[in-house]
């Protein structure tokens, strides 16, 4: 993945970078790349860990199926409103296939922030299909491609309204 055309995100600090893409797409790939070669300071905020977490298991499919959502919610609110007051960079891990949940994870943070959306490409579904029997394998996580299909489907295209600085596609 080539992060060149972030090199210089840290100026721009604090700053708050808003993932798009689907499940399998290469968010948590990119993620760990930028903390290893850009900003090992950035804090990353991601409901799927949360969710884990809560659940006491790193078995996602099991906690999902069994962890109380809105206990979920309230540890993502506080974490971005954490990250907010403290003014760390961030980066928000999760699908934002829709323009009502990018708007609501850019309003936790103040107008200081620089707002970078990064969109993810949609891949073929062999490659998704490759991607996730790793994903399986490795993080017991198993996302139907069904579920992969409606959320491409469910996309809506950035708007000015939702207050990006700049969007990115990788």
């Amino acid at each position: 993945m080539d992060l060149k055309i972030l090199k210089n995100i840290k100026e721009k600090s604090p700053y708050v970078m808003i993932l798009i893409g689907p499940p399998l797409s290469g968010k948590g790939t990119f993620v760990k790349e930028f903390k290893e070669n850009i900003d090992n300071d950035v804090v990353s905020i991601n409901r799927d860990e949360i969710v884990m977490e809560v659940y006491g298991s790193r078995n996602y499919n099991e906690a999902f199926d069994n962890v109380n959502q809105k206990e979920v919610d309230q540890i993502l609110d506080q974490k971005m409103r954490k990250a907010n007051s403290e003014k760390k960079n961030v980066i928000v891990d999760m699908t934002h296939m829709g323009s009502k949940r990018r708007r609501m994870n850019l309003g936790y943070f103040s107008n200081d922030y620089y707002k970078l959306g990064v969109i993810f490409p949609i891949l073929t579904d062999e490659e998704y299909d490759k991607r996730n029997k790793k994903r399986t394998q490795e993080e017991k996580k198993d996302i139907s491609m069904a579920i992969v299909k409606r959320m491409i489907a469910s996309y809506q295209s950035i708007r000015p309204e939702e207050g990006f600085d700049k969007v990115i596609s990788i």
